[in-house]
Formats: structure tokens, sequence, C-alpha cells
């Protein structure tokens, strides 16, 4: 249930948003970004990384990227996301809810002494057009129609299959009690008694 609950969210967020990208300049302190659920944000950082000798992007004491001498040695969302060093920019495709907060930039010398440190928030606003809204419940509905006719269909499947199983069961103890007739035994056994009797009978005057 957990899953289709996770896939029915990330469709309404794809819904909400398909190509929608949103760009933010996040070079000065407490920068304002927005994004969009389901979309992409392209974050401008610094001016060229190369020239950096080291950095640490965090959120909420979590490192989200962190470079050494030209060198990305982490990304924690590296399946979703694309940093450009010359220019300074992280992309960050399929936002979601937990890529909202606030962002932390600490940058480093070659000695790794802290150099400076700005923050930007990272905030996520509704679309503009109606349209696209509409599409996302007219989706959901989709889908759990679907899941309905789905489940439905199996369990009126299992019940035909049960139905025939026990249907199956019944024949075969009726042909069971109809091939042991012991009445029919004995009055066969009678009648070749009396036979033989009527016969024995008919012998004794000669």
């Amino acid at each position: 249930m957990e899953a289709v609950l996770g896939l029915l969210l990330l469709l309404l967020g794809v819904s909400h948003v398909a190509g929608e990208e949103t760009d933010c300049d996040g070079r000065y302190d407490g920068a304002q970004c927005y994004g969009l659920l389901g979309g992409t944000v392209v974050l401008r950082l610094m001016d060229n990384a190369s020239v950096i000798p080291g950095y640490d992007w965090i959120k909420e004491n979590i490192v989200i990227l962190r470079q050494r001498n030209n060198m990305v040695l982490s990304n924690a969302i590296e399946s979703r996301s694309l940093f450009v060093s010359y220019n300074g920019t992280f992309r960050i495709n399929n936002l979601n809810m937990t890529d909202s907060g606030e962002y932390t930039l600490i940058t480093f010398d070659s000695n790794g002494q802290k150099t400076g440190m700005r923050t930007l928030q990272l905030s996520f606003k509704e679309p503009k057009d109606p349209l696209i809204v509409l599409s996302a419940v007219l989706s959901v509905l989709l889908i759990f129609l679907i899941i309905g006719a789905v489940f439905i269909f199996i369990k009126k499947k299992n019940q035909s299959h049960k139905a025939e199983e026990d249907s199956d069961q019944e024949l075969t103890y009726a042909e069971v009690s109809v091939v042991q007739p012991q009445g029919r035994q004995v009055k066969q056994k009678m009648e070749v008694e009396v036979e033989y009797g009527q016969v024995k009978f008919s012998e004794q005057p000669k």
C-alpha cells in the first residue's frame, strides 16, 4: 500500500510540472530560491568552482556536495543532480519535499581553512496554470480507477477459481459414493443361490 501511495505522489508531482525549470542566483547570502514539485531547479552557487580549493554545500548538517582540489568527493543526490564546476551551477531534477529548506555553502582555502559562508533558502511554489492542477487531479483519479479495476478483477477471478475447485470436489465425492452399491451385490448373490437351488431341485427326481 505504501508503494502505491508513493507512486501516486510521484505521479502527482511529475504531472504538476512536466518540463518546468527554474533558475536562482545563490551567490549572495540569504538568497531565496523557488522550485516546483517534480520540476528542475538550477542554482548558481559560485562564479567558477575550479578556482576554489574546497567547499561544502550542506543542508541541515548533511553534506550534499563536497569538493577538494577540483575533485567532487561526494554528491548525496548524484542520481538526480548535476554540478557544473566551470560556472558553479548545481542542477537538481525531480524536486521533492525533502529538497526544501536552508542550504549553506562553506568555502575553504588550500590549507583547509574556512574562507567564507553563505546560505540560501529553497522553497516550493504553486503552479500558476490551473489546468496543470486539474490534470494532476485527473491523473491521480485515473490511477485509483485502474488500481480498483485490477483489484476487482483479481478478486472475481479468485472466487471463480475457488467455485470451480469446490464443484470438482463435490462431483468426485458423488462418483465415489455411487461406485460402491453394497445392496446390489447382496441381491446378485441371492439371485445366484436361488437359481442354483432351482437347478438342483429339478435334478432330484432323476
